[in-house]
């Protein structure tokens, strides 16, 4: 019903919200040299696992559960395997990773080689910072476009062309896949411009990248 679905979708979100920690983790360990295509690659990959998800669990699992169960069913039974699979990646980056390239914040913290910063000083440092609501906004322009293609690609391939579920999820994982690529070429100029313009070369290219995005 309508409510466990927004229920569902809450976890969901909070779950996506892993994404920004993991673009900050990355951001520590890389110089400004590379960080703008280490970030890219990052979040590359990451979306690529949205058009990976599309073709595993639309084109190979679920026909293999609906052999047994209906259509519905297998459908729900399916989204379980993506669940699990969350579930111990986060194990292992809690119990294998480290906080920067210089070891975990809590023994930096120890030993007198970081600060202590409280978590509610920062949040309202950028809260109250005009530069994160412009690029709230350009998030919500770029990335949110990105995750409603995900969510409606497959069901707008089955429903306007007819397609099975198992097709019309393997055209929809295209999407995820460009990517890799794309992702990377857009962090590769931002280094690129970084190195001869600085921080206004990067801006540069994020305002041509999005208004090209935007008129098309």
């Amino acid at each position: 019903n309508a409510a466990g679905l927004a229920v569902l979708r809450l976890f969901i979100g909070i779950a996506g919200g892993s994404f920004v920690m993991c673009q900050y983790w990355s951001s520590r360990m890389f110089t400004k040299e590379v960080v703008g295509t280490a970030n890219a690659l990052v979040g590359g990959w990451g979306n690529l696992g949205g058009g990976v998800t599309q073709i595993v669990m639309g084109t190979l699992l679920f026909p293999l559960f609906k052999t047994g169960m209906s259509a519905e069913r297998a459908w729900r039974t399916v989204c379980i395997v993506p669940a699990v699979v969350a579930f111990f990646t986060g194990v292992a980056v809690q119990f294998v990773s480290e906080d920067s390239p210089k070891g975990n914040y809590k023994d930096l913290k120890k030993h007198g080689n970081m600060p202590e910063v409280s978590a509610a000083a920062s949040f309202r440092s950028g809260a109250f910072n005009f530069n994160t609501w412009i690029l709230f906004m350009q998030y919500a322009c770029s990335f949110g476009v990105e995750l409603t293609m995900n969510n409606a690609a497959a069901l707008y391939f089955r429903q306007e062309f007819n397609q099975t579920t198992e097709s019309a999820a393997a055209i929809a994982s295209i999407f995820g896949w460009m990517n890799l690529f794309a992702r990377g070429i857009g962090g590769y100029s931002s280094d690129k411009m970084n190195a001869k313009m600085g921080m206004r070369g990067r801006i540069i290219v994020q305002t041509v990248l999005l208004s090209c995005e935007g008129a098309m």
